[in-house]
C-alpha cells in the first residue's frame, strides 16, 4: 500500500515537471518564432519528450499557447496594481504633489521590480507584444483578461497626475507610454546589460527602479527628483 502510494505521489511529480518544462519551453519558442512558427516536433525536442506527451498534457499545441495566455492573465494583478487600489491611493493624496509623486513611485516600482526583477515573465511580455502586433485568435479574450484591466490600471496612474480636464486621448496615450518605458528596458535586456557590465538586471533593480520613478515622473509632469 505504502510502495503504490510512493510510486502514485512519484508519477504525479514527474507529470507536473514535464508540465512545467513545456510550458518553459513552450514560452520561449512561441515568444521567440510566434504560434505558426513552432512545430509540434520542434516543441517536443526541445522539451525532451516524445509528441504524445504534448497532447497528453495539453491536448496540442492551442492547449499549451492557451495554457500559457492563462498563466499571463492570472500574473496580470502582479504586475499592474488594481485599478481600484490606485484610485485609493489618489484618493488619500488628494491634491498633494507629494502625494502624487507617491503613488507614482509605488505604481513604477511594481512595473520594475515584477516585469525587470523575473526572467521568467520576459518570454511573456514577448508574446504578449507579438498578440499586440499579429493578433491571434486568442487576442479577444487575452484583450478581455488582460490588456483591458492592465491599461485601466495605468490610465488610473495617468489621469491622476495629468493636468484636470486632460483629454481621454492623452490619458490613454501617455499610460501606453507609460508601460513602454519598461518594456523596451525588458526587450533590450542583453544589449543593456552588457553595456553596463552587468549579469542581470536582477541584482540591479534598485538603480532600476529609481532611474524609471524619475523619468516616469517627468513624462507624467511631476517633479523629478525626490518629492517626498
Amino acid at each position: 500500500m505504502a510502495a503504490e502510494k510512493a510510486r502514485t505521489i512519484s508519477r504525479k511529480a514527474q507529470g507536473e515537471e514535464t508540465r512545467a518544462t513545456l510550458l518553459a519551453v513552450a514560452s520561449r519558442l512561441f515568444a521567440q518564432k510566434g504560434y505558426d512558427g513552432v512545430s509540434m516536433r520542434t516543441l517536443a525536442a526541445e522539451a525532451g519528450v516524445n509528441l504524445a506527451t504534448v497532447g497528453y498534457h495539453f491536448g496540442g499545441k492551442s492547449g499549451l499557447y492557451q495554457a500559457i495566455l492563462e498563466r499571463i492573465i492570472a500574473v496580470r494583478y502582479e504586475i499592474f496594481p488594481k485599478c481600484e487600489e490606485v484610485l485609493d491611493r489618489f484618493e488619500t493624496a488628494g491634491r498633494d504633489l507629494r502625494g502624487k509623486c507617491a503613488v507614482t513611485d509605488w505604481f513604477v516600482d511594481q512595473l520594475v521590480r515584477e516585469l525587470l526583477g523575473h526572467s521568467e515573465l520576459a518570454w511573456a511580455a514577448f508574446i504578449v507584444s507579438r498578440e499586440l502586433a499579429q493578433p491571434s485568435e486568442w487576442f479577444e479574450g487575452l484583450t478581455r483578461e488582460f490588456f483591458t484591466p492592465s491599461l485601466n490600471s495605468l490610465c488610473a496612474l495617468t489621469e491622476g497626475v495629468l493636468p484636470a480636464g486632460a483629454s481621454r486621448e492623452d490619458v490613454i496615450l501617455t499610460g501606453h507610454c507609460v508601460i513602454s518605458m519598461v518594456l523596451k528596458l525588458l526587450e533590450a535586456h542583453t544589449l543593456i546589460t552588457r553595456r553596463l557590465g552587468w549579469e542581470s538586471y536582477a541584482s540591479h533593480l534598485d538603480d532600476l527602479s529609481a532611474i524609471m520613478k524619475k523619468r516616469i515622473r517627468g513624462l507624467l509632469g511631476l517633479p523629478m527628483e525626490d518629492a517626498r
